[in-house]
C-alpha cells in the first residue's frame, strides 16, 4: 500500500512539473514572439509566397494547444480574382507551431500546422484555371517568415511534422461544367516532410451527411501545387463505396488516370448519393468494378475493365456520365449470364440476393433462383390488363455495342448473341446483329418506345434452323410442334397491358418446318384422320403425327392471324387449309382439305373452337371453307 502511495506522490510531482516547464514553455514562447510584429509578417510572408492577401481579422497571440507557437483568428486568404467564393481559404483559428530556439534570434521556423473550422473553396473557371495555383509576387522576401513561407513553393527541403484539420469544409465548383459538390466536417492529418517526397492525409470526412474514410498520398507536392499531372494513390470506405486508385492526378484541369478497384451494396443509392438518381425499374443493386479509370470533364472512363451488377459478370471499355440528369454510359460490353428481365420491367427484382460470405464452398446454390418475366404472349392463358411497367427503360441511358453469353430475355434463352443497344428516357433500340439459340440462329431490330404510358413496340426478326418446340415453348407456351424451323415475322403493336398490345398487334409472319411432328395430333391415312376428326378424336394428349413439311404466311391485324396458304404434309397427305387465329378471342377456325398423297378423292373437315375445345365436322358443303376465307381476306386487307 505504501509503494501505491509513494507512486502516487511521485506521478503527481512529476505532472505538477510538467505543468510548470510547460508554462514557462509558453511564458517564454509568449515574450519572445510579443518582440515580433507577427500579424504584418505573416501576412507579408502569405501575400509575397502566394499572391494571395491574407487578412486576420481576429486577435494574433501564443498558442498552447493543440500546438506550442502563434494563433490567428478569423483569419482568410483572398480568392483568385473574379472567384465564385469570397474567400479561398477562411477558418476560424490558424495555429502555428515553431521551433522555440530561432525565437531567440527573432526567427520563426514553422514545423506544425493546425485549422480550427477551415472553409476552403476550390474552384476552376470558365477558361480552366483552377483558384488554387499561385504565383509569387514582389521582391525576395527579407524577413524569415516570409523566406520559410516562399520556401513552401520553392525548396525540396521544406517540412511540416503535422498539419492537422478539425471541423473543414471543403467546396468544389467547375464553372465550366455549372457543377461541383461539397465536403464538411472534415477532421483530417497530414504530413509534409519534402516538397518533392510523398505527402499524406488520411482522416474522416463527411459527403451528403455520410462519413468517408480517406487516404490520400501525393507523390510530389510540388507538382501538384503547380498545376501539373502528379503520382497519387486514393482509397475511400464508406457505407456506400469502397475504392482505391492509383495513378496521377492533374490538379489544374481535375483530370486522374490510373489503375482503380471499387465495390458497394447498392449501384441504386450510390447514384443517388452521387446526385444521379435511378428512377424506376429493378435490380441496379450491388456492383464492383476494376480496371484502368481516367476521368475527365466529369465523365468516367473504364479500359480494360471488370464488373459486376446484381448477378451479371461482365468486361469491357466504357465510358460513365450524365445526361439529362441520369447515368448515360456507352462503349463494348462483353456480358456473361447476363439476365436481362429485371431491367426490361419495373416488376419486383428479379435478382436473387447475394449468396451468404459465411457459407460454405457450394452452398450458394442455395440461393433462389431468378424469377422469370412474364411472356410477352401466353396462348394457356388470358392476356392480362394491367399496366406494364417499362420504368427499367427510364433508369438509365445507354449506347453500347453489346455481347452476351446465356442471356435470358422473357422465357427465352439466347447461346450468344451480339447486337446494339441504344437507350434514351424510355426508348430502346436494339439491333440484333447475330443470336445463337436453341439450336440455330436470328438476326433483327426490336424497338421499345416507352416514353408515353401508351407503349409502341416494334419487332423485325429472321429466325434460321432453330428448334421449334424449345422456341414456341419459351416464346408463347406452345408445346405441340417439333422440327427444325425457319421464321421471318415483322410485327407493330402499342398500348399500356398485355391485353392492348396483342388487341393492336399488326404485321406478317412467315413458318417453315421441315421433318417434324405435330403433337396431341393424330393423322395417319386419309380414312383415319376423317374418322378421327369427326368423331372429334383427332386431339389427344398421347396422339403424334410425324410430318415432312409444313409452311404458312400469316398476315396479322388486330391481334388476328389469318392464312390462306397453310400446308401440311405427312408420309400419307397432303393437307393444304386456311386459318384464321384470333389471339384476342383466343379463337381458331381453320378448314384442312386432306388427300393421299398419291392422289384422290378430297374430304375436307373444318377445325373451329375455342383454344380449349376445338370441335370437328366436315365441310363437304364448303359453308367453312367460305366464312373462313372472307374472314381471311378481311385480316389480309387491313394488316400493315
Amino acid at each position: 500500500m505504501s509503494q501505491v502511495k509513494r507512486v502516487a506522490r511521485w506521478g503527481g510531482v512529476v505532472l505538477v512539473m510538467l505543468l510548470v516547464l510547460a508554462g514557462i514553455g509558453a511564458g517564454v514562447v509568449y515574450y519572445l514572439i510579443s518582440r515580433l510584429d507577427i500579424r504584418a509578417e505573416i501576412s507579408n510572408a502569405v501575400e509575397q509566397s502566394t499572391g494571395r492577401k491574407l487578412t486576420i481579422a481576429g486577435r494574433v497571440g501564443v498558442s498552447v494547444w493543440p500546438v506550442l507557437g502563434l494563433e490567428a483568428h478569423d483569419a482568410s486568404l483572398a480568392n483568385a480574382q473574379g472567384g465564385r467564393a469570397a474567400a479561398l481559404v477562411q477558418m476560424d483559428a490558424l495555429h502555428v507551431g515553431v521551433e522555440i530556439a530561432p525565437l531567440f534570434r527573432r526567427e520563426v521556423v514553422v514545423r506544425e500546422l493546425a485549422f480550427d473550422h477551415p472553409r476552403i473553396a476550390l474552384e476552376i473557371g470558365r477558361d480552366g484555371a483552377p483558384n488554387w495555383r499561385m504565383q509569387p509576387i514582389g521582391p525576395a522576401p527579407s524577413s524569415q517568415i516570409a523566406r520559410q513561407a516562399q520556401d513552401i513553393a520553392t525548396s525540396s527541403e521544406f517540412s511540416l511534422r503535422q498539419i492537422r484539420i478539425r471541423d473543414g469544409e471543403v467546396t468544389f465548383f467547375d464553372a465550366r461544367r455549372n457543377a461541383g459538390w461539397t465536403l464538411d466536417s472534415a477532421d483530417l492529418r497530414a504530413a509534409l516532410i519534402s516538397m518533392d517526397k510523398p505527402f499524406t492525409v488520411s482522416g474522416v470526412v463527411s459527403y451528403l451527411s455520410h462519413p468517408v474514410t480517406m487516404r490520400l498520398e501525393l507523390q510530389s507536392p510540388r507538382l501538384a501545387m503547380t498545376g501539373r499531372a502528379a503520382p497519387m494513390k486514393f482509397s475511400i470506405a464508406s457505407e456506400l463505396l469502397d475504392a482505391e486508385f492509383d495513378g496521377t492526378s492533374s490538379a489544374a484541369t481535375g483530370e486522374i488516370m490510373g489503375q482503380v478497384r471499387a465495390s458497394g451494396p447498392s449501384l441504386r443509392r450510390l447514384s443517388a448519393w452521387a446526385g444521379a438518381p435511378i428512377v424506376g425499374g429493378a435490380g441496379m443493386e450491388r456492383f464492383a468494378v476494376s480496371g484502368t479509370l481516367g476521368v475527365q470533364n466529369g465523365a468516367y472512363s473504364f479500359s480494360n475493365a471488370g464488373f459486376s451488377l446484381d448477378d451479371a459478370r461482365g468486361r469491357g471499355d466504357f465510358v460513365l456520365t450524365q445526361r439529362h440528369g441520369k447515368p448515360y454510359v456507352s462503349g463494348r460490353l462483353e456480358m456473361f449470364d447476363f439476365d436481362f428481365n429485371p431491367y426490361l420491367t419495373g416488376a419486383a427484382s428479379a435478382i436473387a440476393p447475394p449468396p451468404d460470405a459465411g457459407a460454405p464452398a457450394g452452398a450458394a446454390g442455395a440461393a433462389p433462383a431468378p424469377i422469370a418475366a412474364p411472356r410477352s404472349l401466353d396462348i394457356t392463358q388470358e392476356a392480362g390488363h394491367a399496366a406494364i411497367d417499362f420504368g427499367g427503360l427510364k433508369a438509365v441511358n445507354a449506347d453500347l455495342e453489346l455481347t452476351t453469353h446465356k442471356m435470358l430475355f422473357q422465357h427465352m434463352r439466347i447461346d450468344h448473341s451480339v447486337l446494339g443497344l441504344v437507350v434514351n428516357d424510355g426508348y430502346l433500340a436494339a439491333t440484333l446483329h447475330q443470336l445463337d439459340l436453341y439450336g440455330g440462329s436470328a438476326r433483327g431490330r426490336i424497338e421499345v418506345d416507352a416514353r408515353e404510358a401508351d407503349v409502341r413496340l416494334s419487332q423485325d426478326m429472321t429466325f434460321s434452323g432453330v428448334d421449334a418446340n424449345a422456341l414456341l415453348s419459351d416464346a408463347l407456351h406452345f408445346e405441340n410442334l417439333e422440327g427444325k424451323a425457319e421464321v421471318t415475322y415483322s410485327l407493330r403493336t402499342h398500348g399500356r397491358s398485355q391485353s392492348d398490345l396483342i388487341n393492336d398487334a399488326d404485321g406478317r409472319i412467315h413458318v417453315e418446318v421441315i421433318t417434324g411432328a405435330l403433337r396431341g395430333v393424330d393423322m395417319g391415312g386419309l380414312a383415319r384422320t376423317l374418322r378421327n376428326a369427326l368423331n372429334n378424336e383427332l386431339i389427344s394428349p398421347q396422339a403424334r403425327t410425324p410430318f415432312t413439311g409444313m409452311s404458312a404466311t400469316f398476315a396479322i391485324a388486330d391481334g388476328v392471324l389469318a392464312s390462306n396458304n397453310l400446308s401440311f404434309n405427312t408420309p400419307e397427305l397432303s393437307i393444304p387449309g386456311i386459318a384464321v387465329i384470333d389471339l384476342r378471342a383466343r379463337r381458331i377456325d381453320a378448314r384442312m382439305a386432306p388427300r393421299s398423297s398419291r392422289g384422290g378423292i378430297v374430304i375436307p373437315f373444318a377445325a373451329r373452337g375455342s383454344f380449349d375445345d376445338i370441335r370437328y365436322a366436315s365441310d363437304i358443303s364448303d359453308r367453312a371453307r367460305r366464312e373462313i376465307d372472307a374472314r381471311v381476306r378481311q385480316v389480309q386487307a387491313a394488316a400493315r
